[in-house]
């Protein structure tokens, strides 16, 4: 029998005054533990054999009693049965688990111990998935019962779905992930995880999807792992039946006492604020509980040598379409009343008033909204406060962000029911330990992830410039500040993650740690930079034109660091021309040519689509050669240099063609058999074939090479349609992967503006081997073209290299391609043509000037 072990740490951690000590991660997987943890294709746990069936396949029937608009149905049995193998697990936990848990848990907890007995057997075969519930609304009814599992399950996974519920064809099954003794011993912590499948019952040929896994659990090692889990308060969480987020105070609390303690040292960056740095307007709410009104203070006539200012805080919410006509606003008009006579808080609307609540929470006088401190009908006052959100949001206390609330009506406090988020004891006694179970770590962010907030491109802004924020989302409250990860904490992770995560995934700004100097020589400082503009760029704003602005303070934030570089338009200077080279993912593409939209950006800047994009990766390349001269010639539209611009010229000294790009639609023909399966495989049977022309010429080369494998990529900003499409490429940068890859010629797609010599850009494009060349050279007239291209590739092969299809793994790997950088600039693009000018049938391009706005 296998023996399994727990690290020799536990005696250390067994009670919760001990030091927290998280799990060391390899260096390769910082954000997740193990690949096969969380990377993991699920369908390798689509097992052949049948589940076990727990309980009477029969138990979970029901019956329609009337239709209508109100499900009502009725149980042809009335309880559940518990089974022999419930005893093979033991709940401890704010709530209880239905039969249907207990008895499936119970038999994957034998099993489990089974296959690690039999690990390397290949004679033993056993069911390791176990039906749950056989239908949707048996997992319903034990949600509405209590059950923790599966309140879990409905109310992150299924509640709002309409039709889910009363699925009939659909079922719950159980299964662990591993089976490896390794995760079960405590020697890989997190590892171990319970998945929850959606499984269809109703007959399936293979074209049909049939399986997915709806939810994770993750389990943790006790007595490891206590002090993450064991509540500190003996009265916390409260009634796992309901409870409201107003109830977690004392915990936030907690975590800004521990965050300024900063007892760990992690909090350092945390501390970091100007303490002499105010808005110009606050609410004053000292008055409040005896006037009932709140006062608009203006901080520079506030008497300081007779007031404390003390600490503020920010508010981060959703206007939404009511709150665009509705929300209560300070304007030129009512001004001078708020500040003499102040505002009702019954005019508050119910996100406000839970903001003012949350203040007094933490005893700050001073909260900070921008609907009633900014004049929203005065754009002299917007375009100067605006650039101001840098200092607002850093300078904060802390920023309170309404999560879940599409407008102010949502409120900060929500009616929760705690199991969703709380976490309990599951004792395996095959295996004689016990373990915390909590949602997995992928599943831990969704309240943030999903909720209304995460769109809003204002608010992305915000939650990275405050130093900390206190997330109010539909189940719980989550804390976010610049420590070393773990930078979080929750209601399901009170002291931190057990392992080091950051919030969401993503790296808080902590800028103070990188050094000064242009963004291009601090790659730490671009990979932040790139990061930040991808995901800004996913954001929703109700205005175009705040594209620019609502970036400002992040910009600003940047520009702390980099102070020797300048920044235009969401790139910065250093970055050119290799950042000019972003994209729009293809799914994301518009289907036409998007409506002109008034961003303010100029056009070669990704601020100037409404779609998301991706930067661009060329730096990281293994060797890059910028192939362009330019001069940038801009003005900003205000004093804000961060904002729109007035004009954003690139002047570029380089070589440019035409080219015309044709996509032709083919279709794949279904298997004449009709092999299902096959046709499975091939989920898409139509190719998008691309064609393309060189001032007017069309051959093989240019078009799919010697190999057939197409020798461009054209990446449009938006799908430009089957026809022709006639565009100019403005060549920017050869760039070679890795040593041994091919070199690849990559350049802007543009099309022509009003102006002469000016061009907007509308994607890129790149080329490789033969097409690569005839993009660099024109053939001169009276020379015959086949025998006279096939010379010239002779002479830059080495150089340059071809890829092939198929290639036989056991072969050698290729030799390096030589690299010696000789020149920069247009000349670049030559410099690895070895003695091809010496070919008298062939001419160079010449470089010209052109614009790009």
């Amino acid at each position: 029998m296998a023996t399994i072990h727990y690290a020799s740490e536990a005696s250390h951690l067994s009670n919760t005054a001990a030091p927290l000590i998280r799990a060391v991660l390899n260096p390769d997987s910082e954000r997740w533990p193990y690949e096969d943890a969380q990377s993991v294709n699920d369908a390798r746990l689509l097992y052949t054999v049948p589940p076990h069936d727990a309980r009477p396949a029969g138990e979970d029937a029901f019956e329609y009693v009337r239709g209508g608009g109100i499900l009502d149905v009725e149980w042809k049995h009335a309880s559940q049965t518990l089974t022999q193998d419930a005893r093979h697990v033991e709940y401890d936990g704010p709530s209880h688990l239905c039969n249907a848990c207990l008895s499936a848990l119970g038999y994957l907890a034998q099993n489990l111990r089974d296959c690690i007995d039999h690990a390397g057997d290949r004679s033993f075969q056993t069911k390791r998935s176990v039906v749950q519930h056989q239908n949707m609304m048996a997992l319903f009814a034990a949600a509405n019962g209590g059950c923790q599992l599966c309140k879990t399950i409905w109310t992150r996974r299924c509640k709002g779905k309409n039709g889910l519920a009363t699925a009939e064809n659909l079922r719950i099954e159980f299964c662990w992930n591993t089976t490896d003794a390794a995760s079960w011993g405590g020697g890989r912590p997190g590892d171990a995880r319970l998945l929850c499948n959606l499984v269809s019952t109703a007959p399936q040929s293979f074209t049909k999807h049939t399986w997915d896994t709806l939810f994770r659990f993750q389990l943790w090692p006790c007595p490891l792992f206590d002090p993450f889990f064991e509540p500190e308060d003996p009265m916390w969480p409260g009634p796992i039946g309901g409870s409201n987020t107003r109830s977690s105070r004392p915990l936030a609390l907690r975590w800004l006492s521990e965050c300024r303690a900063n007892v760990d040292g992690e909090h350092a960056s945390c501390q970091t604020s100007n303490p002499a740095c105010y808005p110009t307007r606050l609410l004053d709410l000292s008055t409040l509980k005896e006037t009932g009104r709140v006062l608009l203070g203006v901080t520079e006539l506030i008497d300081r040598s007779s007031v404390h200012m003390g600490e503020y805080i920010t508010l981060s919410h959703c206007w939404g379409t009511w709150g665009a006509k509705e929300l209560p606003i300070l304007t030129t008009k009512n001004i001078d009343e708020r500040v003499h006579h102040g505002m009702n808080i019954n005019l508050f609307p119910p996100t406000f008033r839970d903001a003012i609540e949350v203040a007094d929470w933490f005893n700050v006088r001073w909260l900070w909204i921008d609907s009633l401190c900014i004049i929203q009908d005065c754009r002299e006052d917007w375009e100067r406060e605006a650039p101001m959100m840098c200092e607002v949001y850093q300078n904060a206390l802390l920023n309170i962000s309404a999560d879940h609330a599409v407008d102010a009506r949502g409120g900060c406090f929500r009616n929760r029911y705690f199991g969703a988020v709380g976490t309990f004891k599951l004792r395996l006694n095959p295996l004689q330990s016990s373990w915390w179970v909590s949602v997995d770590e992928r599943n831990l962010f969704d309240w943030v992830a999903e909720a209304p907030s995460s769109e809003r491109a204002w608010i992305y802004q915000e939650r990275h410039l405050a130093r900390r924020v206190l997330h109010f989302t539909e189940q719980e409250l989550f804390w976010e500040c610049r420590a070393a990860a773990p930078s979080f904490r929750s209601e399901t992770y009170p002291r931190g993650s057990p392992l080091k995560r950051d919030f969401l995934g993503q790296t808080k700004l902590r800028l103070q740690d990188v050094s000064t100097g242009s963004i291009c020589e601090n790659p730490v400082l671009m990979t932040e930079w790139d990061a930040a503009c991808r995901a800004y760029s996913r954001r929703k704003l109700t205005f175009p034109s705040d594209k620019l602005p609502a970036l400002s303070g992040i910009a600003r934030h940047f520009e702390s660091r980099c102070s020797d570089d300048v920044y235009i338009a969401g790139i910065w200077i250093s970055q050119l021309p290799r950042a000019l080279l972003w994209s729009v993912p293809r799914p994301e593409r518009p289907e036409g040519r998007p409506s002109p939209t008034d961003t303010g950006a100029p056009s070669w800047s990704w601020t100037s689509t409404t779609s998301p994009m991706e930067p661009s990766m060329v730096e990281d390349s293994f060797y890059v050669a910028d192939l362009v001269s330019m001069l940038a010639d801009y003005q900003y539209k205000t004093d804000n240099q961060y904002g729109a611009m007035d004009r954003a010229h690139l002047h570029m000294h380089g070589f440019v063609r035409r080219i015309t790009t044709v996509m032709k639609l083919m279709v794949n023909e279904s298997d004449s058999v009709g092999n299902a399966y096959q046709d499975l495989m091939r989920l898409d049977t139509s190719q998008r074939h691309h064609l393309l022309y060189v001032e007017g010429r069309m051959d093989d080369d240019i078009s799919c090479g010697k190999h057939g494998i197409q020798q461009f990529g054209e990446m449009p900003d938006w799908f430009h349609g089957f026809e022709p499409v006639e565009y100019y490429c403005l060549f920017l940068a050869v760039t070679q992967e890795g040593p041994r890859d091919d070199r690849v010629l990559r350049g802007l797609l543009l099309e022509p503006a009003e102006d002469p010599g000016s061009y907007r850009r509308v994607g890129h494009i790149l080329f490789r081997g033969r097409c690569a060349l005839k993009m660099r050279y024109r053939l001169r007239r009276n020379e015959e073209s086949d025998d006279a291209w096939e010379r010239l590739w002779r002479r830059v092969e080495p150089y340059w290299r071809e890829p092939e299809e198929h290639l036989d793994t056991d072969q050698a790997k290729p030799a390096p391609l030589p690299v010696d950088v000789r020149s920069e600039g247009p000349l670049a693009l030559y410099d690895f043509d070895g003695d091809a000018e010496l070919d008298p049938a062939f001419e160079r391009l010449e470089p010209e000037v052109i614009t790009l706005i």
